[in-house]
């Protein structure tokens, strides 16, 4: 849950920060948090379920299309809460906060694919991100 902290700490700025009229861009930018986050919480409960059963890979529901929904989806919530601060100079940090998850991907890749061998090649093959 550490790649949500971001979206609750700019959500909490954003409670106190005075809003103003609504535009495309801020309607677009609450879309995207209630997309990002909704399917932040589903891949997160696809994880966990798979996790309390049995030991393995998590390969259903948004994990058959996207090896790392969990830090996708929080990277979406966070562009929309940008974009419905209107903070376009905070893209520079969006692009920079995208970079630590992107590194922790690849890492965990690196040792599942030790892990799990021609198993995870295969599901690496058929995913994206």
């Amino acid at each position: 849950m550490i790649t949500a902290l971001p979206v609750v700490i700019v959500a909490a700025f954003m409670v106190t920060r005075r809003e103003g009229p609504w535009t495309l861009i801020r309607f677009l930018g609450l879309l995207l948090i209630l997309l990002g986050l909704g399917l932040l919480t589903l891949a997160r409960i696809q994880f966990e379920k798979k996790s309390s059963r049995q030991a393995g890979l998590v390969t259903r529901g948004l994990y058959s299309r996207i090896r790392h929904p969990i830090y996708l989806f929080s990277f979406v919530a966070f562009a929309g809460l940008l974009l419905y601060l209107n903070e376009l100079r905070g893209i520079l940090l969006l692009l920079l906060m995208g970079l630590f998850p992107y590194h922790l991907a690849r890492r965990e890749e690196h040792d599942l694919e030790a892990l799990y061998g021609d198993q995870y090649r295969r599901y690496k093959q058929r995913t994206w991100f």
